[in-house]
């Protein structure tokens, strides 16, 4: 059960309602963190802002972006995450055994396969990465533009991950 209230449409105020409005028209739903947020607008508005403009511009595909969020839940040991991103990859058309691999960080492409492990050491050892990691991302044809849209993408995850468990927010919520 979550640690704090989860407001809904009905909680709000107007500007709660356009922002809950804005994110069920994208996600089709207002996923549980984000009701949290709705204890403070500012909070909301900011992270939904950086939700959307993260997810939604940029090189790097939205089937990327989600397996690395699959993959850093999974690392951060955030359950919730991880089902609701394994879920978003279904709807891509990702199927289920490379989901499960993506999961585990151990997919059979290898560009998708050198992201995912260096997500995985980004996210809790970022000082183990070395200037070989970037060299590599680089020779798999991403530019340094896709290098911090992949780090920024593990990094807005990451902290999601760490709010929704301390929060303890679960898939019912």
């Amino acid at each position: 059960m979550a640690r704090i209230k989860l407001l809904t449409e009905a909680d709000g105020n107007s500007q709660i309602k356009k922002i809950f409005d804005e994110i069920k028209e994208r996600a089709g739903r207002v996923p549980a963190a984000y009701r949290a947020f709705a204890n403070y607008p500012h909070i909301l508005q900011a992270n939904w802002n950086r939700t959307k403009n993260i997810l939604g511009e940029g090189n790097v595909p939205i089937e990327i972006k989600e397996a690395i969020a699959t993959r850093v839940s999974k690392v951060n040991g955030c359950r919730f995450c991880l089902l609701i991103h394994k879920g978003n990859l279904k709807k891509l058309g990702v199927g289920v055994k490379e989901i499960e691999a993506i999961e585990t960080g151990e997919v059979e492409d290898t560009k998708l396969n050198f992201i995912l492990k260096f997500v995985s050491v980004a996210t809790k050892e970022p000082e183990k990465l070395t200037d070989a990691d970037f060299e590599r991302l680089k020779d798999l044809g991403h530019t340094e533009e896709d290098i911090l849209e992949i780090l920024t993408v593990m990094e807005m995850y990451t902290g999601y991950n760490k709010i929704i468990v301390a929060l303890d927010l679960q898939p019912e919520d």
